[in-house]
């Protein structure tokens, strides 16, 4: 298995509104979730609490570390039960195709999550992109 996920979905939609779609915490609740922080601006915050399939509270941490605005935004991803050391990184890139912008959401750094916990995480966040990249797209190609 890969120690990387990349997953890229193509939008009819401007990089502005993409862009905004991905940072604007109004905006962010319409396809992400009402809980969720991207702040566009290195050293910005990165936040999303959650429930796992039990009810469990579970929060997603982390800082912006790059931005280059309405193309890419790099940040941290820690969640609360990772072991202390663990923490990946993603990136969020959009490009121009012709009529329309690609975006790719690169995350990365999984090996510094334990052996045994690598793989189910990998995979569920696999499917997790999936679903949130299908749910940014019908909510910007409405």
């Amino acid at each position: 298995m890969k120690d990387i996920i990349e997953e890229s979905i193509k939008i009819h939609a401007t990089a502005a509104e993409i862009w905004n779609a991905l940072t604007d915490t109004d905006e962010l609740e319409n396809w992400w979730s009402e809980d969720v922080v991207l702040e566009p601006k290195a050293g910005g915050k990165f936040r999303e609490a959650w429930e796992d399939d039990s009810g469990k509270a579970q929060l997603a941490s982390g800082k912006v570390l790059a931005v280059k605005a309405k193309q890419e935004i790099t940040f941290t991803w820690k969640e609360k039960d990772w072991v202390k050391d663990a923490e990946t990184r993603c990136t969020f890139r959009i490009q121009d195709d012709k009529s329309q912008r690609v975006l790719t959401v690169v995350h990365e750094g999984w090996n510094t999550l334990p052996e045994a916990k690598r793989a189910q995480a990998i995979k569920d966040f696999t499917i997790g992109w999936k679903y949130h990249l299908k749910e940014l797209k019908a909510y910007l190609d409405d």
